[in-house]
């Protein structure tokens, strides 16, 4: 347990993950955003006729707003995929850090999966409550999101590990400190 990161490294983890997501799913988001937008707001200003340029101005804006949110919000999913993937976020990767067996062993791709589901299982109960008959689970998503971001903080304790390692029998260690 000794070799188990504690707070400080995974929340610089964190903040490099969140710089970069804040940076590309910005400029992503306005790119396809103002692509829709000036679709939409073609479509609309010629389905308005004679003086459209109100409503084309109005689907612009609607276009490029719907088209940012969903770039954002799907570049943010795949960007949490990797660490699924590798065990590691970018920004783990940068400090060199990934997650482990709770023993200090390398992870599995299943158990990184598992690892990810837990960590982000108010996300997942979100898109699963937007399809037809599910939408009782979305309303779970918050509750999920608010119980693991707090349980990110239990890295604090002398176990080193948050909630979703707990659940998921993981921690994460400098990747040096990883023994086959």
């Amino acid at each position: 347990m000794e070799k188990r990161v504690g707070f400080g490294p995974r929340f610089a983890a964190a903040l490099i993950d969140l710089s970069i997501v804040a940076i590309v799913g910005f400029v992503a988001g306005a790119a396809i955003g103002g692509m829709l937008g000036r679709g939409i707001g073609g479509a609309f200003g010629g389905a308005a006729g004679g003086d459209g340029a109100g409503a084309a101005a109005l689907g612009a804006a609607v276009g490029a707003v719907l088209g940012a949110v969903a770039a954002f919000g799907g570049f943010v999913f795949l960007y949490s995929l990797i660490e699924a993937v590798t065990g590691a976020s970018p920004g783990k990767m940068v400090l060199g850090l990934k997650a482990g067996t709770a023993d200090g062993r390398p992870g599995t791709a299943a158990l990184y999966v598992k690892r990810w589901a837990i960590k982000y299982s108010g996300t997942v109960l979100g898109l699963v409550g937007a399809m037809p008959g599910l939408h009782v689970l979305g309303l779970l998503a918050p509750v999920a999101g608010l119980v693991v971001f707090a349980g990110c903080f239990l890295v604090l304790g002398d176990k080193r590990q948050a909630l979703h390692d707990m659940g998921a029998a993981t921690a994460v260690f400098r990747k040096a400190d990883l023994v086959s």
